[in-house]
């Protein structure tokens, strides 16, 4: 718990200075320090104080005055932010639609309830540019949930809140969440649970984690080409997106031919620009995604009822059941009557990496389940 008595302020506006008005005055020498840049994500229903303390911690650890921490705080829409626990704490923050912090040495987000959500899909797009422009990524506690929701955590390994736990696997199945230990790292990314001692994190940041062992983070996905695999779930989040619009409308007319000149037609675009708006916003090209959107609807089918395999295919848009076949065998590495008799429970060793990035052949993703009213 932090120990102040007097009100924190913390200005973020007013220049590339953090300001405290309950901490010291900014380091004498300053120039011969190593500066360090920290940005701190807030949102609505956060708790600030965490970060807070992390970030006054890193600074008495570092009593010999290498480095020097210059910080930042962000929002959605920027201006003054509150902390629920605690009446003494009150950031001014600069806005996520607002010029992109470059460069940075800390990212640090922060935990808050689950229930704190995300409507337009502009902290996640704010995380995908930020994340591969930062050194360090910690997300405190619940934090975990605005990297998730930004599909930032596929195949990777996380820790977080023992009673967030189960909701994180369940919504986001592509995420490896860790049940042990207050804190993992992996590669970069420090994610922690409810019992972190944040004087041992601020010490890890500050001076480096050689004393820990760090976990082997899985190889992202790769093509047959050997290109790097990426998928974008939040596009699907904003309403305001092509990805958005045109899953509605998939979704309505799946059992229908559908061609990407009706889809952009739809969208009263051309095709050349509906094929490229999507592959920009979600990082497949709309023909497959569809195929594997048929695919995966047709999967859970599957386990949701006994038709059969033939009225599946051909409810999902897909020809027939042969088709249906050929399809689980490419991606799935099994049959659909195989698939049906295992309850999906069964090992899938042989998935397709470009199916795997998106889907894990078991649940239906959380982007997905909002989509369909699950």
């Amino acid at each position: 718990m932090l120990k102040h008595t007097r009100p924190i302020v913390i200005d973020s506006t007013a220049g590339d200075m953090l300001t405290c008005r309950s901490s010291q005055s900014p380091i004498s020498g300053m120039a011969a320090a190593e500066v360090r840049r920290a940005i701190i994500l807030t949102y609505p229903g956060c708790f600030l104080g965490e970060a807070i303390e992390l970030l006054e911690l890193m600074t008495a650890l570092n009593s010999d005055h290498v480095i020097h921490y210059v910080s930042r705080f962000y929002s959605l829409s920027g201006g003054p932010v509150d902390s629920p626990s605690s009446e003494l704490i009150h950031v001014d923050c600069l806005a996520v639609d607002g010029p992109l912090p470059i460069e940075n040495d800390l990212l640090i987000i922060a935990s808050g309830a689950r229930s704190a959500g995300d409507p337009t899909g502009e902290i996640s797009r704010w995380l995908q540019a930020v994340c591969p422009a930062s050194r360090q990524i910690v997300a405190l506690g619940s934090g975990v949930l605005r990297l998730a929701a930004a599909g930032l955590l596929n195949h990777r390994q996380v820790t977080t809140h023992s009673a967030l736990a189960p909701f994180l696997t369940a919504n986001f199945p592509l995420v490896e969440v860790k049940a042990p230990g207050a804190l993992l790292i992996d590669g970069n990314l420090f994610t922690t649970n409810e019992h972190i001692d944040l004087r041992k994190l601020a010490l890890l940041l500050v001076r480096g984690p050689p004393s820990l062992k760090r976990v082997q983070r899985p190889a992202k996905p790769v093509g047959q080409a050997g290109v790097e695999i990426v998928f974008h779930s939040a596009a699907f989040v904003s309403k305001g997106t092509v990805a958005h619009r045109i899953l509605l409308w998939w979704l309505i007319h799946l059992d229908y031919d559908i061609t990407m000149q009706s889809s952009a037609n739809f969208l009263a675009m051309s095709e050349r620009s509906f094929r490229r708006h999507f592959k920009s916003e979600v990082g497949y090209n709309p023909n497959l995604f569809l195929l594997l959107l048929r695919l995966e609807l047709a999967r859970q089918a599957l386990l949701d009822g006994d038709l059969p395999i033939d009225k599946i295919a051909r409810r999902g848009g897909l020809h027939d059941g042969q088709q249906l076949a050929r399809m689980f065998r490419k991606f799935l590495g099994i049959t659909p009557n195989q698939y049906r008799a295992v309850k999906g429970l069964g090992e899938l060793p042989l998935m397709d990496p470009l199916y795997h990035a998106v889907f894990d052949g078991r649940r239906t993703p959380c982007w997905l389940r909002e989509f369909l009213g699950l």
